[in-house]
């Protein structure tokens, strides 16, 4: 059953040390107490370096001074290294029973060998990534991950380990060694270039928006052709995720912002300032010189710039004049407007039979909510006041409907 003799030799590893027997029951014995004696082992010294592993990390981590350790540690990343002992003890073990005479034992030395390897190949790749996890968390808690995300360059580091733990298993169970197979890599440049094209222009493009400080989470972007108006909520290898402001999430190609326009409104944001642009367009019939009744109400009616309703300047103002000096000095004392840039009322060239003044100045309020409240706030006030200086607004004349 097995060759009359049960045959354990050790090589140089093992000191030389031989084991012979010609009893089938001594046999049974030795193999099942060897079995036994390699996952108590391996159980044992499992449980043991974790504890032990842990117990350090854990009192190095309570430390104000190590925040890395400490998010090293919440994302498991020791727990993961533990079960590098029982492989690696397994893995030494593989020879042992390879050197057995015992039938089915013996075949199973050579393929637990390779297996161990493998598993610490997954080992290490489950603590890798982990760690990588951990690294993202931590620099998450820095001012500058919003203006220098890294989630690319994590992305980019992920798809490196795995192709190493790749090239290591392939080497591990074909037995050769990783350098026969990055020469073949080289040959298949091209393929991979046509495969990853898409993550590898991301991962450039990631590069360029990171290094320019192009874009940051929280930026409000629009991007004309790709239904994306709002604000950038994660920035990643081959894609940037942008919420609309209907709540709507659009998925933009990295590149996609480096070969295309893209409006960034964060210097807006920054500098403190929304610009208001807006024109009010007059019937051109109703400009005129003021009488003296029409500056009679407006002495009574608004706050008017006494120079301007004086008896001798008022004739040189019309009506639409006096309108742009009081919307001129109301925006100048309002509260909410910017006085350290720029802030005029001025007449546009239109070519259509209309006046056309136009409102140009800086808010205060960058917020969209608040932003839109004050504008309306603002023009409505400047459109209701119309009336009293004896003008009208232009407005398109309908084609009217023929009656039956």
């Amino acid at each position: 059953m097995f060759d009359k003799a049960l045959r354990i030799e050790g090589g140089p590893d093992w000191h030389h040390f031989h084991v012979y027997t010609d009893s089938e029951f001594v046999a049974v014995l030795i193999v099942v107490a060897l079995l036994l004696a390699i996952l108590f082992a391996s159980a044992i010294c499992y449980y043991v370096t974790r504890r032990i592993m842990l117990m350090i990390v854990g009192r190095f981590a309570r430390q104000e001074q190590h925040k890395w350790l400490r998010a090293a540690e919440r994302h498991k990343v020791f727990h993961r290294l533990a079960p590098l002992v029982p492989a690696a003890i397994l893995y030494a073990a593989g020879p042992l029973l390879s050197s057995l005479t015992f039938p089915m034992i013996a075949a199973l030395g050579h393929p637990l060998a390779l297996l161990a390897a493998c598993y610490m190949v997954y080992t290490l790749l489950r603590a890798a990534l982990a760690f990588l996890e951990s690294v993202s968390e931590r620099y998450s808690h820095f001012p500058v991950s919003n203006e220098r995300p890294i989630k690319s360059f994590l992305q980019i580091a992920t798809i490196l380990f795995y192709v190493i733990a790749l090239i290591a298993v392939v080497s591990v169970l074909l037995e050769r060694s990783p350098a026969y197979f990055l020469t073949g890599v080289s040959a298949m440049t091209a393929l991979f270039i046509i495969i990853f094209r898409d993550s590898l222009l991301g991962f450039v493009a990631s590069i360029q928006l990171t290094a320019y400080d192009m874009l940051r989470v929280g930026d409000w972007i629009e991007v004309p052709g790709y239904v994306a108006d709002g604000e950038v909520i994660d920035i990643a290898l081959n894609t940037i995720k942008v919420q609309n402001f209907d709540n709507s999430i659009v998925m933009l190609p990295s590149y996609v912002l480096l070969t295309n326009s893209v409006k960034n409104w964060r210097g807006m944001t920054e500098s403190g300032g929304r610009r208001v642009k807006h024109a009010i367009h007059f019937d051109v019939d109703t400009v005129r010189f003021p009488d003296e009744a029409l500056l009679e109400q407006l002495r009574r009616e608004i706050d008017l710039p006494v120079a301007a309703l004086a008896s001798g300047h008022a004739g040189r103002h019309t009506n639409l004049g006096l309108y742009r000096l009081y919307l001129t000095a109301h925006f100048r004392d309002h509260p909410a407007v910017r006085h350290d840039m720029p802030m005029l009322i001025r007449q546009l060239q239109s070519s259509q039979p209309v006046v056309a003044l136009e409102i140009y100045l800086y808010l205060d309020k960058t917020g969209w909510e608040a932003y839109e409240n004050l504008l309306s706030d603002m023009l409505d006030h400047a459109y209701g006041l119309v009336p009293l200086f004896g003008l009208r607004c232009w407005q398109p004349q309908c084609p009217s409907t023929p009656q039956s």
